[in-house]
């Protein structure tokens, strides 16, 4: 299955976390059926990492790496937006991993 980020947030940004509800949602229902996604962000200029999480971090809390490797291929993506994906995929894993942990970890940094 193909899923165009523009078709989704109705134009070439991708900018708040509410937009990527509804893409996480068409994700997660495909790999639960066990088919191949193609996310593809043709044309997008804007993104950001809120977006990035609402859309495919949260799949992290619902799914193994090894899952989402499988089943989730990504396409037309810009060198800088790899680099933003990249970094929500890390912490994402990291964070599913102890949220508990992450959060106290967050907050000793903060607090110094």
């Amino acid at each position: 299955m193909d899923l165009y980020i523009k078709d989704f947030v109705g134009a070439n940004t991708a900018l708040a976390p509410s937009k990527g509800y509804p893409i996480h949602d068409a994700i997660k229902e495909s790999i639960d059926k066990k088919e191949t996604v193609f996310l593809d962000f043709h044309d997008m200029e804007l993104i950001t990492t809120a977006f990035l999480n609402a859309a495919i971090g949260k799949l992290y809390a619902e799914f193994t790496s090894d899952i989402l490797n499988q089943y989730l291929k990504i396409k037309f993506i810009s060198p800088t937006d790899v680099v933003l994906l990249k970094k929500v995929i890390d912490t994402a894993k990291l964070y599913f991993k102890d949220p508990e942990g992450y959060e106290r970890l967050i907050k000793e940094k903060l607090n110094g």
